[in-house]
């Protein structure tokens, strides 16, 4: 069967800066410590201060970002390397525990969800897109967790997965990224949880 493009609906300003940005953090163009200032953006964008300010806001929120007194916005570290160690093993627990849960519950509406951002996966791989990339790995797996009923998990799940992202290291792997979701979905799809805590263990890293 043909495979139908898949359309992302059409992206706000402030939505698209805040892309532009976080590619920018995960891509180490903006350096930890930098100072961010809504005016220079502002102008960079051709946009009124506002959606800056809106993005500074949700990735101080993800952690990308801080707001410290008498310095402004700046570019958050990244996490120490044995610090990214135990944010990667809780944020496996956080979701091995959720899908042990939930996942012979999955109904047919919860897989299309998943299918669908596997698709969105795979076009950013096709793409060679880290900044969509990134966006629909922690999409696809914030899908898996919200399905298996462990919405009440995601304040702190966002945050290990924001600073994991500083450190994203898939933005060679786009092949290899495709086939590690394609495997959590299909052991969702068979109900095998020691499948898919296998999978979301090798794909968490």
């Amino acid at each position: 069967m043909e495979r139908l493009p898949h359309s992302p609906p059409p992206r706000t300003i402030r939505e698209q800066i805040t892309d532009r940005l976080r590619e920018q953090v995960v891509r180490g163009e903006l350096a930890p410590g930098q100072a961010l200032r809504e005016t220079e953006l502002a102008a960079q964008y051709g946009v009124s201060r506002g959606p800056v300010r809106d993005a500074f806001l949700k990735l101080a929120d993800e952690g990308l970002l801080l707001y410290q007194p008498n310095r402004g916005v700046t570019v958050n570290s990244p996490p120490k390397p044995e610090n990214r160690t135990l944010i990667a093993s809780l944020r496996q627990q956080i979701e091995c525990f959720v899908a042990r849960q939930g996942i012979k519950t999955l109904s047919d509406e919860d897989l299309a969800e998943l299918d669908a951002q596997l698709e969105t996966i795979r076009e950013a791989c096709e793409r060679n897109d880290a900044s969509t990339l990134a966006r629909a790995d922690l999409a696809f797996h914030e899908a898996l967790l919200v399905r298996c009923g462990g919405a009440e998990f995601l304040p702190i799940w966002k945050w290990l997965c924001s600073q994991m992202l500083m450190t994203y290291g898939r933005l060679d792997e786009y092949s290899e990224a495709f086939e590690e979701h394609s495997t959590i979905l299909e052991a969702a799809r068979t109900r095998r949880v020691s499948d898919i805590t296998s999978a979301l263990k090798a794909n968490i890293q």
